[in-house]
């Protein structure tokens, strides 16, 4: 069989997808992923060269242990849609020491305080915080967030980590020994801050969580004896979809975003405010032929939200997924149309040109 045949009628990027889900279904996941440019004054282009799919994802580091910029695109299935935000902290006045990063998509806020470089010092026995220093940006990434390792006590099987933000600063277990210079974090929740040493406040970003962090990692399922004996090479039965979702606390929709949400940030550009409406367009769908089978239409969620204000862009993407009977090599061809698509045609997408899948 050759490989199925691809029609993208959209202006976006189109990726399917060849996947299992938690029972080792095999699935046609179809990906389109949308790029709009975004001026400083909050008006939406669609980008002339449209972003591929993140495959791998893309690390702010190419350390393996650096926080993801974007996280790697290739989930199976997300049942609501991630808001994230990408870039930097700027200062709006010269000799700023603290200000809030705003962030409202729909009905979704989160707001993140920043604060310059501190460090803690000891002075007559006590401990206590050096005075921020003035900044005029500062990283929105979560090494910069509450976290870390505690490497402080000589035996190495003694050192511990913030298993919420393992990349972050600051972090210092109760019984750790004090250390001169310790950098604290400089982004925090305006309502748990940072107050003493031995404190362990939440870590605060907008960016994309990890899956061996807490608490995303605790829905990924109980990998014990019984798993090993009875269930593996299957996700565990305790495996929970959430897991599949990545963004920070508070920024994961109830359910799927629609278009036309209205997007306001503060404070993560150098004019201070952006503001502009998510496009409204109606999602693509995709039309999926199988061998000696019928045609399906596959409806696609807005499952990813990214607004980069580095990069000043836009990224939309939307998902769905078709249970196959074997493997992919069932699937003849497929169609991406844009908006809403007509009832199925008659005839059969049999004349789509036939190229590799990449």
């Amino acid at each position: 069989m050759a490989h199925p045949g691809i029609e993208n009628l959209t202006p976006f990027t189109f990726e399917p997808l060849f996947l299992a889900d938690e029972e080792m279904r095999p699935l046609c996941v179809p990906v389109v992923k949308a790029t709009y440019e975004i001026s400083p004054q909050g008006a939406l282009t669609l980008a002339e060269e449209q972003a591929p799919l993140e495959l791998k994802g893309k690390r702010w580091d190419d350390a393996d242990e650096s926080s993801d910029r974007y996280e790697p695109e290739v989930a199976f299935f997300k049942p609501a849609t991630d808001v994230v935000l990408v870039g930097h902290a700027h200062a709006q006045e010269r000799n700023t020491r603290e200000l809030l990063v705003a962030l409202r998509v729909g009905g979704l806020q989160k707001g993140v305080r920043v604060i310059g470089d501190r460090a803690w010092f000891k002075s007559m026995g006590s401990i206590s915080m050096t005075k921020p220093v003035p900044f005029e940006r500062i990283p929105l990434r979560y090494e910069r967030a509450f976290g870390g390792w505690d490497r402080s006590d000589p035996d190495a099987a003694r050192h511990q980590f913030e298993p919420r933000n393992p990349v972050g600063t600051g972090f210092r277990s109760r019984s750790g020994r004090f250390e001169e210079g310790v950098r604290l974090p400089n982004l925090e929740d305006p309502a748990q801050p940072l107050k003493g040493w031995g404190d362990t406040p939440p870590p605060a970003g907008f960016g994309f969580i990890s899956p061996h962090w807490q608490p995303r990692a605790a829905l990924a399922g109980t990998y014990d004896e019984a798993w090993e004996k009875s269930r593996k090479p299957l996700l565990p039965r305790d495996f929970d979809r959430r897991f599949l979702n990545a963004a920070s606390p508070g920024l994961i929709a109830p359910g799927y975003l629609q278009g036309g949400e209205p997007v306001v940030i503060a404070n993560a550009t150098p004019e201070g405010r952006l503001s502009f409406q998510l496009p409204g367009t109606p999602p693509p769908r995709v039309l999926v032929a199988c061998h000696g089978q019928p045609d399906t239409w596959l409806p696609l969620n807005l499952d990813t939200v990214i607004v980069d204000t580095d990069a000043m862009r836009l990224f939309m993407l939307w998902r769905g997924h078709l249970v196959l009977q074997r493997e992919p090599l069932e699937v003849s061809a497929i169609r991406v149309e844009p908006g809403r698509a007509p009832e199925p045609p008659a005839r059969r997408p049999s004349s789509v040109s036939l190229r590799p899948v990449r």
